[in-house]
């Protein structure tokens, strides 16, 4: 039998077809302020074991027909909202496979493009690092960039509250936030979770949940009900509908993620951190099993360099920053998929793509963000590759300018934004520069943390943002005292210093890590 799929944002339901059975497809938005707007036509993805379909059609008074469709069992759907130049203006995916029966309503929540990051803020008090160590740390409002605006960020759009971990899961939100200390910034209070409108970003309740140890990262279910935390003592799952958090096991854990999860259970991986020993950072890569009736599975898949997790469609991978390699996980071991990558140290899957952030030491150093199919040799595909060099200014001096190279530059984050239209990174660099008595230029270090979107498909700027540039000089007699960080050609920087912040966390709404 076929039927007739009708699909409208918010309420319609489909009505007949060519053997009289029909199926709704709605698409649930937030009926409030961060609802997407100028849609023109909707994509919609249908994955199913034997192969994707995707279907474009024009959207006209809130409703679109998806013509006739296969009757299928087990498909999961994505949707894309797009404006007349093919802008994604939202975007959302189903928690579960859905069957595409006659009488059936898959309803399908879409929210806008939207990332946020957050970080702490720290302040030399006397201004004088070389010789008092008085560092004052502090947490600071979250920031936003929503891609469906078009508009560049200055550092202004931020949420009321502190945060120093932001989390999705699926179409909810979420923050944690935790007090810092003196003079080093470790998290030491005790986090809070915090659940944030996707309709307006206010603040909609505080979960219960009592966590411990400094929060790291953080990953949540499609569903939207389980957060994945991971501290530098514990990894917890959060219950978001009773919102208690348990821990499920010990240890340093930096980096997690969902591969699937359903009536209250998950499975997952994360990295947790070993003592380093050699050149090579030691790290053990874990597979989780979590169940509804608290009877957990905790594996140790291996030990070994690795750098980063993602969770897309059910399967796990990771890369390893010794190896050079990028690998799937699963209950039964690794199986790796894709060597010669060099220093991969980020990553993120959703489709059948893999996204790599690799790190090239050097003077200066260099990162590269790299696209590779996961099935296949095809040789990966390079979105951007580029030194890490800072430009600072003499603020007494008009015209007077100095170029540093990076000694290191890391990525901190790598997650994709709207069904695989964006790819978002945020890097961290170090500067030094030595003296120069013939320019009096004093020594310098340099610090600048950035948050850079591109388009997926061509490697395009979509948002290249400088949230944190900050560091130390040592004066002598003679040396120019006063410097600031200049913005390199398309980066933009917060206009109002209270809205610079390093970055922590990242995360979009809806995305793939």
């Amino acid at each position: 039998m076929r039927i007739a799929a009708v699909a409208a944002a918010s309420l319609l339901l489909g009505c007949g077809g060519p053997s009289g059975g029909s199926v709704s497809l709605v698409l649930d938005i937030p009926n409030a302020v961060l609802d997407p707007k100028g849609i023109s036509t909707v994509e919609v993805r249908l994955h199913e074991e034997s192969g994707d379909t995707e279907i474009n059609v024009a959207v006209a008074n809130n409703a679109f027909d998806l013509g006739t469709i296969d009757v299928t069992n087990g498909v999961l759907i994505e949707a894309v909202l797009r404006t007349d130049f093919g802008a994604a203006v939202g975007y959302g995916r189903a928690a579960a496979p859905s069957d595409l029966t006659a009488g059936a309503e898959i309803v399908v929540p879409v929210r806008r493009p939207i990332v946020y990051f957050s970080g702490l803020v720290s302040e030399d008090i006397d201004r004088n690092p070389t010789t008092t160590n008085d560092i004052h740390w502090s947490t600071a409002p979250a920031t936003y960039s929503d891609l469906s605006a078009g508009t560049n960020l200055d550092g202004s759009t931020v949420l009321d509250q502190r945060a120093v971990v932001m989390v999705s899961a699926g179409p909810k939100l979420f923050m944690i936030d935790q007090s810092p200390s003196d003079p080093n910034g470790t998290l030491t209070g005790a986090p809070t979770v915090k659940n944030v409108s996707t309709g307006d970003h206010s603040v909609v309740g505080t979960l219960p949940a009592m966590l411990a140890g400094a929060v790291q990262d953080a990953a949540g279910s499609d569903d939207g009900r389980l957060l994945l935390v991971g501290t530098s003592t514990k990894l917890f799952v959060v219950d978001t509908e009773t919102g208690m958090a348990k821990p499920i096991a010990d240890g340093d854990f930096e980096h997690v993620a969902v591969v699937s999860a359903g009536g209250g259970a998950m499975t997952a991986v994360a990295i947790k951190r070993l003592t380093a020993t050699g050149t090579c950072p030691q790290r053990e890569l874990v597979w989780l099993g979590i169940s509804a009736d608290d009877v957990n599975v905790v594996m140790t898949l291996g030990t070994g360099g690795y750098a980063d997790v993602a969770g897309d469609r059910g399967r796990a991978f990771y890369v390893d920053e010794c190896k050079g390699e990028l690998g799937e996980a699963t209950a039964s071991g690794i199986v790796m998929m894709r060597g010669g990558l060099g220093k991969a140290t980020a990553l993120a899957v959703s489709g059948s793509q893999a996204w790599i952030g690799i790190e090239k030491p050097g003077n200066p150093a260099q990162m590269s963000l790299v696209s590779a199919p996961l099935a296949g040799n095809d040789p990966p595909r390079t979105l951007f590759s580029e030194p890490a060099v800072q430009v600072v200014e003499a603020l007494d001096y008009p015209g007077v300018q100095r170029q540093l190279s990076a000694g290191s530059t890391v990525f901190n984050q790598l997650e994709i934004g709207a069904g695989g239209d964006y790819v978002a990174v945020t890097l961290a660099s170090t500067y030094f520069g030595q003296a120069v008595p013939a320019a009096s230029f004093p020594e310098m270090t340099i610090e600048s943390q950035e948050l850079r979107v591109v388009d997926a498909a061509t490697g395009a700027v979509v948002q290249r943002y400088r949230s944190w540039c900050d560091g130390s000089l040592l004066i002598a007699v003679g040396d120019i005292r006063n410097w600031a960080c200049a913005t390199s050609p398309g980066q933009s920087a917060p206009t109002n210093p209270n809205y610079e912040h390093r970055i922590g966390s990242m995360t979009f709404q809806f995305g793939k890590k």
